[in-house]
């Protein structure tokens, strides 16, 4: 029988047992949904194992092209051709047997996407061939595909598998070479594994160092980059941060071979990881951003990037004074701009803060050119901030039927009574509310283990009746009303409805370098906000000050205020 012809060739090429190759055989029947036979699923085993195997059914095999969009996990025995793209690390490690393993990846890319490629053991040697660079085509034989640990599927190739370099059976023209064009940031999704910019960066973070799991140290930095149609965050680990060290903010680059990533501080954000292949390229040039001019507010909760629309003033705050985790002091100005369709609200930081608290009011037309629209997590909605190439111009504009700003979370205003005090006046214990602003950084967040009974310290339960333990979260926030500052303490429920993510994923990014960029973005979200607190006074020993803690707050719906002072002028 053929059968066993092909058996016995592919295990004297090979090295496979009957049994390995019995289990191929059922995979690729499985892989063809059972239209083919235990000779065919041979043939096709052969080749792709690369035994040449004479024989007149050679009609039995015909090349199954796939290609990597058409890639779904847990597919085996595949076969597919692309270029390479990236080459990352190879890494040894030890098994179960306590003999040497290795692991090896880069990324393939085909007309429809890109793959990451991990090799194992054996294969990984392929590293050290002189023509295995960027570029360059490969065959890839009986890979088997697996969910990633990001999510993403990749081809695992293992001992029955092989990776060809400059295959002969392939048509070249069908793999143009890659070309790394940049795209634009408002583009950037998780099915393009490897990433080129052009941008201009508006920020760069300290360097962080942290210490890893194996006890070595570890660095973290970062920068964000701006084009027109966006605003992202690229994270360089270890070596990978002396990239940076002669880049300054305002440095127009063009950056390739980042990787993106679903955040881990905010389900909606991708960021970009930058590794060993990053190159970045200082452009001697002027990047031109100009945003899109948007006809109406409402509109701007479903855009992202720089734009440039036009409404009249219709709230402006207090200039307020914050203090920065580093010490500095500065200014911070909110304001409210409204059509007819909805509101938006505006943050200037310092120079601008005090420039414009001096010029703009209430009922004035204004014209903002060239302005960021960012996501913030604390009030659910898009807002605008400034950027270097932003222009405010104040405009004679008429018109009708403003609308305040449409909030899409409803709060249970029922709860609160709307009868503020005054933080200077607050002199007594007792159940209170507060209205003011978020003053200083969140500098910190305590996790502690509590009885899950009475919510105390485990060392401080007394209760008997908590079984169980669980980690509860507090958080303290300095709050400003214009005539004095006050502490303010978030815990349990309370602390996770601020900052919109559970105790047991705050405890795990305490454990890593994240944490750290954590707190900087729910600062930069906190910061200059107008909130509502609902709480108990009560006088502290340690600071000899008053503080409060939290039962309940909310951001200030300027609708509710209205009516709240309007009905406080009938009365």
């Amino acid at each position: 029988m053929k059968t066993e012809v092909y058996i016995n060739k592919i295990i004297e090429d090979t090295g496979l047992t009957r049994k390995e190759i019995q289990n191929l055989v059922g995979d690729k029947k499985n892989e063809l949904k059972g239209l083919i036979s235990d000779e065919g699923a041979l043939f096709i085993i052969a080749k792709e194992l690369g035994v040449d195997i004479k024989s007149e059914n050679k009609e039995l095999l015909k090349d199954i092209e796939i290609s990597i969009t058409d890639i779904t996990q847990n597919m085996k025995n595949l076969t597919l051709f692309g270029r390479i793209k990236e080459i990352y690390n190879t890494n040894n490690f030890k098994k179960n047997d306590g003999t040497n393993g290795f692991v090896g990846s880069f990324l393939l890319q085909d007309s429809t996407g890109d793959a990451r490629i991990v090799l194992w053991d054996d294969q990984v040697k392929i590293f050290n061939e002189p023509n295995f660079e960027n570029n360059e085509l490969v065959k890839i034989i009986n890979g088997n595909a697996k969910k990633g640990r990001y999510g993403d599927i990749e081809i695992h190739v293992g001992r029955y598998g092989k990776v060809i370099l400059s295959p002969d059976d392939v048509d070249y023209k069908k793999y143009p070479k890659i070309s790394f064009k940049s795209i634009n940031i408002n583009d950037i999704n998780l099915n393009l594994k490897s990433i080129s910019l052009e941008g201009k960066i508006i920020q760069i973070s300290p360097i962080t160092e942290f210490i890893k799991k194996d006890g070595g140290s570890g660095r973290v930095k970062s920068l964000t980059l701006l084009d027109s149609t966006g605003s992202i965050r690229i994270t360089f680990w270890n070596e990978d941060t002396k990239k940076l060290k002669t880049l300054e903010v305002n440095d127009v680059i063009s950056i390739t071979n980042l990787n993106p990533r679903l955040s881990t501080l905010d389900n909606r954000t991708i960021d970009l990881t930058a590794n060993k292949n990053t190159i970045m390229t200082k452009k001697k040039i002027e990047l031109d951003i100009k945003g899109e001019f948007i006809k109406d507010i409402k509109s701007l909760q479903k855009n992202k990037g720089v734009v440039s629309f036009e409404g009249i003033i219709t709230s402006v705050d207090n200039l307020k004074t914050i203090s920065l985790k580093s010490g500095e002091d500065v200014s911070l100005l909110g304001l409210i701009v409204s059509d007819d369709t909805d509101g938006i609200r505006i943050t200037l930081w310092r120079d601008n803060a005090e420039e414009y608290s001096k010029l703009l009011n209430a009922g004035h037309g204004l014209s903002l050119k060239n302005v960021l629209v960012k996501y913030s997590n604390f009030s659910n909605r898009n807002e605008i901030s400034l950027i270097k190439e932003s222009i405010l111009e104040l405009k004679d504009l008429e018109i009708k039927n403003l609308k305040s700003i449409n909030f899409t979370k409803q709060e249970n205003v029922a709860s609160f009574s709307g009868n503020y005090i005054k933080i200077e006046k607050i002199k007594t214990s007792g159940p209170i509310e507060i209205k003011g602003f978020i003053a200083k950084d969140l500098n910190n967040i305590t996790i502690y283990e509590a009885c899950n009974n009475c919510y105390k310290k485990v060392e401080n339960c007394t209760c008997g009746k908590g079984d169980n333990t669980e980690f509860r979260m507090i958080l303290n926030l300095i709050i400003d009303d214009g005539t004095g500052t006050i502490r303010t303490t978030f815990i349990g429920n309370q602390a996770e409805k601020l900052i919109g993510i559970e105790t047991a994923k705050v405890v795990q990014l305490k454990e890593t370098p994240e944490f750290e960029k954590f707190l900087e973005k729910k600062s930069s979200e906190f910061l200059g906000k107008d909130i509502v607190i609902k709480g108990r006074a009560k006088f502290s020993d340690f600071s000899e000050q008053f503080e409060i803690s939290v039962y309940d707050f909310k951001d200030i719906n300027i609708n509710d205020e209205l009516e709240r002072v309007m009905n406080k002028i009938e009365i």
